[in-house]
């Protein structure tokens, strides 16, 4: 089994180092360099909430998560002092890895993930199932757009993200998720003395998506097929991934996805999308070399379980666009994610985002 994981994740790495390679190779000889589009974009602010009790009425494994992110409109440089200080030294930090002469966005998130074992009522340690643990982080990102145009039939997006949090206690997964349950009444979760130990934690994540489009999708019926790779190193999570979105309605927003909360999971319109509905269907599929709610503590002992290399989440949904506002709703599906749990997983996903 180890040397499966380890060749199926090498494999896995080397496909996205390849595409990370390709993203940032020299332009051929007598190419031009796009030009960066005009600023037609403000900003948006996005909440994200997940949870097993959306349609699926369970409380374990991923059990919540809460997201807030912002993305700033097109700017034409990411160093100038006006860009926002943690996205302006990131993009500084990454050099050359962020070409001149594009349009950029900057992008500052929070957000928690909270898991539990499927018994949340006994306050026995469970070694079978996986650990209580919390994810409580802040990130900055980095958007490089490059737009379709004669040359290129498709849109294509570069994020790059730093995600700074902590796990163990100080990622308040206890009083989050029993301060909740006291408000709606529900029984507490009673073991959370057994979670994970308190590490700081680090992930630097790099993902590209493409997205295709036919003719008419911004202005009338139309589709868009939207596939993304990508790649996440850090001492929470190492993984290769791999995924596609396809959608249909009418009026489709410029963006990049209807994403579940993750690394690298936002994008936001061109312009003021036209009112508009949507339906789609996507999945991510991911490589994983680490994953601290399962594998435990980096350096401390802690609770942890065998973990499954391979995980995929497949969802639909409905999306819903204004010049204003957006809204979202997915079902997500997740595999198993570790060796014994006894089913996939089940979840809803809403997202809404003001632009502005």
């Amino acid at each position: 089994m180890r040397i499966h994981l380890l060749t199926t994740f090498a494999r896995a790495s080397a496909l996205a180092a390849l595409s990370f390679a390709a993203a940032h190779a020299e332009t051929e000889p007598g190419a031009t360099t796009p030009a960066a589009p005009a600023d037609r974009s403000g900003g948006s602010f996005t909440a994200y909430t997940e949870n097993d009790k959306y349609f699926a009425g369970t409380d374990q494994a991923y059990t919540n998560g809460l997201k807030f992110s912002y993305l700033s409109g097109n700017l034409a440089d990411l160093r100038d002092d006006s860009v926002a200080a943690p996205a302006r030294l990131f993009a500084r930090a990454l050099g050359s890895l962020v070409p001149e002469g594009l349009a950029y966005r900057a992008g500052l998130s929070f957000g928690q993930n909270i898991y539990t074992p499927v018994d949340t009522e006994t306050t026995a340690f469970q070694p079978d199932d996986r650990p209580y643990a919390g994810w409580l982080y802040a990130g900055v990102a980095v958007h490089v757009i490059r737009p379709a145009d004669e040359a290129r039939a498709y849109a294509r997006l570069d994020i790059f993200e730093l995600n700074l949090g902590v796990v163990g206690p100080s990622a308040l997964g206890e009083e989050f998720q029993n301060g909740f349950h006291d408000i709606i009444n529900v029984a507490r979760a009673n073991g959370w003395k057994h979670q994970l130990r308190d590490e700081p934690g680090v992930n630097l994540v790099y993902e590209r998506r493409h997205r295709y489009s036919t003719a008419s999708a911004r202005d009338g019926w139309g589709a868009d097929f939207i596939p993304h790779a990508g790649l996440s190193l850090g001492n929470v999570f190492t993984y290769a991934n791999a995924g596609a979105e396809l959608r249909a309605g009418w009026r489709l927003p410029a963006d990049f996805g209807s994403n579940l909360i993750r690394p690298s999971g936002d994008s936001a319109a061109e312009g003021r999308p036209r009112p508009g509905v949507f339906l789609f269907g996507a999945f991510d599929a991911r490589a994983v070399a680490r994953d601290i709610t399962l594998d435990g503590n980096t350096f401390k002992d802690s609770p942890s379980i065998d973990k499954e290399p391979l995980v995929a989440d497949l969802y639909a949904g409905i999306g819903f666009a204004t010049p204003y506002l957006q809204i979202r709703y997915a079902q997500a599906f997740r595999t198993k994610e570790f060796e014994g749990q006894r089913d996939s997983q089940v979840f809803g996903s809403i997202s809404a985002t003001v632009l502005f």
